[in-house]
């Protein structure tokens, strides 16, 4: 009898097994805590708010969020250009420039290349009108670009000119 009152105290000890130890119980009660609230901001929340597949946009997002670089052209050098601006006779000033001028693509520079006398003509005589206080201003420098620009863009074929540079501007 005694063997029996033995086997059923052993048997009882381990019917409460896995319930018994209190870290797995506490594992089991964190991992079905984690699972519903998952299952819960999967299927109810994040289709109330609209958002499907969250992980998915999200990354797609990042990829769009990257800034896409402009569009760059190539770069045609107009070389240095010395010019006598409008001054005192007695005190002449001189203006020394080195201007690059951007075309989308090797075709249109080579047409640059071809018509560089003509376009530095032009920019030759759009300086001769010019002052010293005229371009000596950061608002006189973008009045001035802006207007080589703009008769650069007169000679050229229609919207090959992209912008004007100055690399090189000293006057004196």
């Amino acid at each position: 009898m005694a063997d029996n009152d033995e086997t059923l105290e052993n048997a009882e000890e381990k019917k409460g097994g896995i319930f018994e130890n209190k870290a797995i119980l506490l594992g089991i009660i964190v991992v079905v805590q984690v699972g519903l609230a998952i299952g819960l901001t999967q299927f109810l929340i994040l289709p109330k708010l609209g958002v499907q597949n969250a992980g998915m946009e999200a990354a797609a997002q990042t990829e769009v969020a990257e800034p896409e670089m402009p569009e760059m052209g190539v770069l045609v050098n107009l070389e240095d250009i010395v010019v006598t601006l409008v001054s005192n006779p007695s005190q002449p000033r001189y203006l020394r420039i080195n201007i690059n001028v951007e075309v989308p693509n090797q075709i249109v520079a080579d047409v640059v290349a071809t018509r560089l006398p003509q376009l530095r003509d032009l920019v030759i005589m759009t300086l001769s009108d010019k002052t010293a206080a005229q371009i000596s201003t950061p608002e006189g420098k973008k009045g001035l670009r802006d207007e080589i620009f703009r008769r650069l863009d007169e000679k050229m074929p229609e919207g090959t000119l992209m912008n004007v540079y100055f690399s090189d501007l000293v006057v004196q």
